[in-house]
């Protein structure tokens, strides 16, 4: 077991560690290690020696996290984060925009001509020269988990169920429509007696990374064999003139113009989504997050 206090060893092999397992495998980490992948090894089996814990699966079968590895891999992870939010809060007293900013924000939002996000990003490298920006997209349940876990200080996005340990604040809205491709019988359909027959015999393509029945209550009368992970695989099998399903309306606008895509009862099925920017409740932001949290709000009553 790691003493209780950690030294310079400790933490070389829980950063090797995490480098591993940020690039799924030994052979990937070389690169950004500089080391070989006998080296890695070895250093990986120094730490389970260390902490009495199998942490994953290396071989031919590939390389596999084990339950116990789950574990270290996420406190790791908020070891680094709180260190470098230390890093950040010594700069901060000081008055210096200096360290690194990390910001998770919902994929695909730079299609949303009316985000205050780039405005606010742009003021703030301008600001912030010295500062490192370190940016994720990625699916709101995964920002959520970031802010929670550290990784990220700032996470942005649509959460339509808050988590107790989180605050949300609301800095936009965008509006999401049911859309058909190009060759679905509802492409064109403005008959609300036609439409409604059709919807319940078509495909619904359901978003996995929201609860759909509490999100689009008449997705719960909808027949669903397709699930998609990202935005962009909505769009896809919207695509195929087979399904319908949810998208942002900025974000269609391009298929929508092409004729490749229309809204399914030209709207009639819209509903509002509010943008919010999420912190770890109880965790205070340091000076380089909390400037570019003011510049967002700042850009986002502009945009207003």
């Amino acid at each position: 077991m790691l003493p209780p206090s950690l030294s310079k060893a400790d933490l070389h092999l829980l950063h090797v560690f995490q480098t591993v397992v940020d690039a799924r495998g030994f052979s990937a980490a070389q690169i950004e290690l500089n080391v070989s992948a006998s080296t890695i090894s070895r250093q990986i089996t120094n730490l389970e020696t260390r902490l009495g814990l199998k942490l994953c699966q290396r071989g031919r079968s590939g390389f596999r996290l084990t339950e116990k590895g789950e574990v270290v891999y996420r406190a790791a992870q908020r070891l680094f984060a709180s260190v470098r939010e230390f890093s950040e809060t010594i700069d901060g007293s000081r008055g210096r925009l200096m360290g690194n900013l990390a910001i998770a924000v919902i994929d695909n939002w730079v299609f949303n001509d009316t985000s205050p996000f780039a405005k606010a990003l742009s003021r703030f490298t301008e600001r912030a020269p010295d500062v490192t920006i370190e940016l994720f997209s990625l699916a709101p349940d995964d920002i959520e988990l970031a802010v929670q876990d550290a990784r990220v200080s700032l996470g942005i996005g649509v959460f339509h169920k808050h988590k107790p340990g989180l605050v949300y604040d609301p800095i936009g809205r965008e509006k999401m429509d049911l859309y058909c491709g190009r060759g679905h019988p509802l492409f064109g359909q403005s008959d609300p007696s036609v439409i409604k027959e059709i919807l319940r015999q078509t495909q619904y393509a359901k978003r996995a990374y929201l609860k759909e029945r509490d999100v689009a209550p008449i997705s719960r009368d909808l027949k669903t064999a397709a699930v998609a992970h990202q935005i962009e695989g909505i769009a896809h099998l919207i695509l195929t003139g087979r399904f319908i399903g949810y998208l942002p309306e900025h974000f269609a606008k391009v298929w929508v113009r092409e004729g490749k895509m229309a809204p399914v009862g030209a709207g009639a099925f819209d509903q509002p989504s509010e943008i919010k920017l999420v912190t770890k409740r109880g965790a205070a932001l340091n000076l380089v997050s909390q400037t570019f949290r003011d510049l967002v709000g700042d850009c986002a009553m502009t945009e207003a």
